[in-house]
């Protein structure tokens, strides 16, 4: 096959197309042809490329070829197809051409208006464009205001909001200024009220102190002006031990109180007979009531747990503290009623309810409102009883919590009070719990044999002791310090010592170290030997030290005859 285009001389064509016959010898020729006309019309021409190109959107383009115009959208072609530029458009053209470099953008003044101009190489061609350079600085000038608002609103808006932040921030710190204000003037307000409470504390503690103090030293003095008189020593003697119980107590109870608001109250659960508890409450408070007359009902209904651990100590505190103000602040002829008795269990713990009521002077309804407030005292008086340190209360109220109770009461004026103390405590068996050993500290026999290691600085206690235990039989030896102590029983005989009394604080070794001592010491009794504390530092952290250094008990000073026979009753009992 062959095919071809020939241009004839009238710029028509004629394609032709050759193919070999088939069906025999020769070829076919077919020839077509157009004219110069129709090929005109079926050509691409550049003009007819910028038809769709306006001026005003685009600006002037100007084609250029061998230094001719060939097309351009700035004007119509003529008849003859040439194109006959303005001499403006001519002027900028040239201009272009003098001073612009291909596809740079350059600035043109043309009588006296500015365009920017710029042109670019095609295969054959010459393309320039240009458009007046206000429409494009109109655009610039829009676009650039429209970022200036834009950019304006944002400041706004930044400013805006970081004055509020500001605002915010400022009343942020004003706010902190004033709480920091008011925490400052609270405290200021604390510590004045803290101030004022430890001088009111230290004013009445001077009070408190002082007239016991007072009435020992002045029993002393009529019993030394009376030393003939047997009934008036007696009476004086009396008097000195209720005085001296009265110091006692208010020791005791500011040390309670300083022990339970620091947390430092640990409760020493121990198998118990409660009726046997309530009994001894009971024995108490009569002792207790015989001078004022008043008439203790101990009402101890059938309990169906009698044994439960508790803590012996902590329980007698409070009810021997409830009672003994409804003994203390009654009438002579007075009733003062305790009951016991079992209500609904907690989670499997039987609770135990304590009822304590008098019909004595009751208290004021403005009382009431401040019963549990440390030193908070009523301002009626029964005649014949001392005021109270304004304590009790408040520290049988922290027991109970401490033992996970509640207490509640009711106070009538002139007619009586009533407490009623709810108690949980956990049940154990009677088998559980020790065999009380009974004593009289009177009986020579009590302690018979006992040797007893007796160590004790202070000279006044020790003669105490040696009192106390050798009338009631025992033999003691006597050690002024922790030193002594250590020798004396390393130098004794085995198992001389049936018990050793060993003091804390005492100069050079303390009675905890004399005690770890004692315990090292390379013979049989030195691990088995009873060790008891007996000191004046009655914390629950003195008792765990003791155990702690190897002792078996812990008595806290004062101890009365009664009780330190009984301790060393059940020692007696297995020496003998």
């Amino acid at each position: 096959s062959y095919t071809a285009r020939i241009t004839l001389a009238d710029d028509s064509v004629a394609d032709i197309g050759c193919v070999t016959r088939q069906d025999g010898e020769g070829i076919v020729i077919a020839v077509r042809h157009q004219s110069a006309k129709a090929v005109a019309s079926n050509t691409l021409k550049l003009q007819s490329l910028l038809e769709g190109y306006e001026t005003i959107d685009s600006g002037n383009i100007v084609i250029e070829s061998d230094g001719k115009v060939v097309a351009t959208n700035a004007v119509e072609p003529t008849v003859l197809g040439v194109f006959d530029l303005p001499a403006t458009d001519v002027f900028i053209v040239d201009g272009i051409k003098d001073r612009c470099l291909a596809g740079k953008v350059k600035l043109i003044n043309a009588d006296g208006e500015w365009y920017l101009g710029t042109f670019g190489k095609a295969h054959k061609f010459y393309v320039y464009t240009y458009a007046p350079a206000r429409r494009y600085f109109e655009v610039v000038a829009a676009v650039a205001a429209g970022v200036l608002a834009l950019y304006s609103g944002f400041i706004a808006v930044v400013v805006m909001v970081r004055r509020r932040a500001d605002r915010r921030r400022l009343t942020d710190l004003l706010q902190q200024e004033r709480d920091y204000g008011d925490k400052l003037a609270k405290a200021a307000r604390e510590a004045s009220s803290a101030n004022s409470a430890k001088t009111e504390f230290l004013r009445r503690m001077s009070h408190d102190l002082r007239t016991p103090i007072n009435g020992i030293r002045g029993m002393v003095e009529v019993g030394d002006a009376n030393a003939d008189d047997l009934q008036k020593q007696t009476e004086c003697r009396s008097k000195i031990w209720t005085a001296s119980g009265l110091l006692l107590d208010l020791a005791n109870e500011a040390l309670d109180m300083s022990r339970l608001e620091s947390g430092q109250v640990d409760l020493n659960l121990v198998p118990t007979n409660l009726v046997a508890l309530n009994c001894e409450v009971r024995d108490i408070l009569e002792r207790q009531a015989e001078e004022r007359l008043v008439t203790i009902i101990c009402d101890q209904q059938t309990l169906n747990h009698p044994y439960a651990r508790v803590s012996v100590t902590h329980l007698k505190r409070l009810l021997l503290n409830i009672a003994g103000n409804a003994v203390k602040y009654n009438r002579q002829g007075g009733y003062v009623r305790l009951v016991c008795r079992e209500v609904e269990p907690a989670d499997g713990a039987p609770v135990y309810e304590y009822t304590i009521a008098d019909n004595g002077i009751g208290m004021s309804e403005e009382f009431q409102q401040h019963l549990y407030e440390p030193f908070c005292r009523e301002e009626q008086q029964v005649e014949g009883a001392s005021s109270g340190t304004g304590l009790g209360a408040p520290i049988a109220k922290q027991l109970v919590e401490l033992m996970g109770g509640t207490m509640s009461f009711t106070s009538v004026l002139g007619q009586g009070t009533t407490f009623t103390i709810r108690l949980p405590f956990e049940k154990c068996k009677r088998s559980e719990i020790p065999q009380a050993v009974r004593a009289d500290a009177g009986d020579g026999d009590a302690l018979q044999g006992l040797h007893v290691l007796l160590v004790e600085d202070n000279d006044l206690n020790a003669e105490i002791a040696q009192f106390t235990l050798s009338r009631a039989g025992a033999v003691v030896t006597h050690a002024k310090d922790g030193e002594s102590a250590v020798e004396a029983f390393a130098a004794s005989a085995p198992h001389e010592y049936d018990v050793v009394l060993m003091d804390i604080m005492m100069p050079g070794i303390d009675g905890l170290e004399a005690t770890r001592r004692i315990r090292a010491l390379d013979r049989e009794d030195a691990a088995i030997t009873p060790i008891i504390a007996v000191s004046a530092n009655a914390f629950a952290d003195d008792r765990r030290l003791s155990r702690e250094a190897g002792m078996d008990a812990h008595l806290s000073k004062p101890v009365s005859s009664q009780e330190l026979v009984e301790a060393l009753a059940h020692i007696a009992a297995d020496a003998s």
